[in-house]
């Protein structure tokens, strides 16, 4: 033992009656005891040596304390009753110290295991959205990118990492280079989509934002409502890799082309379903309603004879770049 407990009071009662050559033998036979976790041999000459006695003083103040302090016992050692029992009370908290740190090593084994798990599966979804994060990202910013590009949703994307708990244990030990990581095949491809509502949504989501992504189309996200709204309206997905085309290749370029591709699309389904009904209430002779198709087809042939007419202020009337959006 490095260190053992001693009670002052304690002491002090039980050796009143001790010389101070007598607490000096005392003292050094009760610390080779504690240091050695052991009981003292029976022999005198031994404790001579161990309580360093070379004066016939100092052998008589051993002798004294031994008879005394540390009785001869059935086993021939000399024990003493207090320092056995501290010595075990040591031993079994070093024993149950011992377990405890185990099982905090084994519990943060498996967290690490869990955490591997979990990144693995965010990774691995964000590849199949077109997104590439940062090796080094943090758990909380790969969650905030699958919740933006793949699940829409915060609760979606939590149900998925708690599902990673049931995994194949050896998936969840292995290790993880998460910047050249390759998907595991053994993931189901639908990890990215536990618990969605509308898989098939979902899945068209993904589709539309690859045919995007491949036109050239960045930032995109099967989450993003605006576009799971627009392939609720009817927009298709090779309507938006269309209008995605088109986003990119204006001059000046579009700042967020996947959200301009998706409210054009919106704006053009919606100009086309309602058409008839603009034609039914106001004739053939009815305008066109703000923000259609054939509203900006005429606004831009206003726009054009305008500048042939030499007209300096049809540059602050430019519905293009500023209100409404382009016709198909």
């Amino acid at each position: 033992m490095n260190y053992f407990e001693l009670y002052p009071g304690d002491y002090l009662r039980d050796t009143s009656r001790l010389s101070l050559a007598d607490h000096g033998a005392y003292l050094r036979l009760m610390l080779a005891y504690y240091a050695e976790e052991s009981p003292l041999p029976e022999a005198l000459t031994e404790l001579y040596v161990i309580a360093g006695a070379v004066t016939t003083a100092d052998r008589s103040a051993v002798r004294k304390v031994a008879e005394r302090y540390f009785p001869v016992a059935d086993d021939g050692l000399r024990h003493n009753p207090r320092v056995d029992a501290e010595i075990g009370k040591a031993q079994g908290r070093m024993a149950g110290g011992g377990e405890r740190r185990g099982v905090r090593k084994n519990n943060e084994a498996e967290r690490q295991a869990r955490t591997r798990a979990r990144r693995t599966l965010l990774f691995d979804d964000l590849r199949k959205a077109g997104i590439t994060p940062n090796g080094m990202a943090s758990m909380a910013e790969l969650k905030a990118l699958h919740v933006t590009h793949v699940t829409g949703a915060e609760e979606v994307t939590q149900h998925a990492l708690s599902r990673v708990t049931d995994a194949d244990p050896s998936r969840a030990s292995a290790a993880v280079n998460t910047a050249i990581h390759v998907p595991d095949p053994s993931v189901a491809p639908a990890a990215s989509r536990h618990a969605l509502r509308h898989p098939e949504a979902v899945t068209e989501a993904v589709r539309a934002c690859e045919l995007m992504r491949r036109a050239g189309c960045t930032g995109i996200g099967p989450g993003h409502a605006g576009l799971r709204a627009a392939l609720a309206e009817g927009v298709t997905a090779e309507t938006l890799r269309d209008i995605a085309i088109e986003a990119v290749s204006r001059s000046p370029p579009i700042r967020n082309p996947f959200a301009w591709a998706i409210q054009a699309a919106r704006h053009r389904h919606a100009g086309r379903a309602s058409s008839p009904h603009i034609n039914t209430t106001g004739g053939h002779h009815a305008p066109s309603r703000p923000g259609s198709a054939d509203y900006v087809a005429e606004q831009r042939k206003h726009y054009q004879q305008r500048i042939a007419g030499g007209d300096a202020g049809a540059r602050r009337l430019d519905v293009i770049e500023a209100e409404y959006l382009p016709s198909n």
